[in-house]
């Protein structure tokens, strides 16, 4: 009996999404035979590989010990499929991109236009969106995070450092004491994306160190434009990227809070699945943003 490359990649799957019927559904393959393909996969290797039955999956320990070579072989069998196929024919097929709303709009929507000239036959998808993807589960090719949490089984291409600011409506700032350093922000009310924190407290990220402020209220919000707007009917100082502010401090409705001190930038990351680091849609997406990016 012959290994199948097809197989494989079906056992990997399955580790990766968490089920037989999600590695299925997600590499377009019948249920039934899905199931056949995992059997005459554990036949060849004489072990049972995972644990499947009422509410239960998981790697045996057969099958943890085989799953990292799996891995192994599917990257080669990719890279050299990759290399043959590199040749200089036109870019076809869909390349889906993942990104926070406020990056497509403000970062990325000056350069697609180029991209999508470069390359006429590529159909470009863009998914906007405010939470992470998870593009072992996810149909998005690429996608541009903001920090590199949760980013450990990925390739991540730093593209940006993204200047942060703090900054309020004039108006809130006159019905306060006056900000003149760190340790007089305690008391103010904040706007923020940061996590959690069980004490009503917020995190200023320093450059030299983070500053831990007891506030009078923290609001917290995954979309950085609802803080702007908050901050704008003077609902406190709001910690958000320069590049989301930067049109409202401009015209007066926001000002900057401290503007000397420095503040930590975050860095954004383009991401995208170890085994697909040589698709020629990916690799051509990343190379062309990470050029527009630095000359940006």
């Amino acid at each position: 009996m012959d290994l199948l490359m097809s197989d494989v990649r079906l056992f990997v799957k399955a580790v990766e999404v968490g089920g037989l019927t999600q590695a299925a559904d997600a590499l377009s393959v019948p249920k039934a035979s899905a199931s056949r393909q995992l059997k005459r996969l554990e036949a060849l290797v004489g072990h049972t590989l995972l644990h499947r039955g009422a509410g239960r999956f998981g790697l045996t320990g057969e099958g943890r010990e085989f799953l990292s070579t799996a891995k192994e072989v599917l990257e080669a069998v990719n890279q050299a499929l990759s290399r043959l196929s590199d040749t200089n024919e036109a870019l076809t097929g869909q390349l889906r991109i993942s990104v926070p709303g406020y990056l497509g709009r403000e970062l990325l929507s000056s350069h697609l236009s180029g991209f999508m000239a470069a390359h006429p036959l590529l159909k470009l998808t863009v998914d906007v969106n405010f939470d992470r993807v998870d593009l072992f589960r996810e149909d998005a090719d690429v996608a541009i995070r903001v920090g590199l949490e949760g980013c450990e089984d990925l390739v991540a291409r730093r593209i940006k450092r993204q200047i942060l600011v703090l900054c309020a409506a004039p108006w809130y700032l006159e019905r306060h004491p006056v900000i003149e350093k760190v340790d007089d922000l305690a008391g103010h009310y904040f706007l923020t994306c940061g996590p959690e924190r069980q004490a009503m407290e917020m995190v200023v990220p320093g450059l030299d160190r983070e500053y831990i402020v007891r506030a009078a209220g923290v609001f917290r919000a995954n979309d950085p434009e609802l803080l702007l707007r908050l901050a704008c009917s003077a609902g406190g100082i709001a910690l958000v990227p320069l590049l989301c502010a930067k049109a409202a401090i401009q015209g007066g409705s926001l000002v900057t809070v401290l503007p000397s001190f420095e503040l930590m930038p975050e860095e954004l990351n383009l991401t995208y699945l170890p085994a697909r680091r040589n698709t020629r849609k990916i690799r051509a997406f990343v190379d062309f943003i990470s050029k527009a990016l630095e000359q940006a």
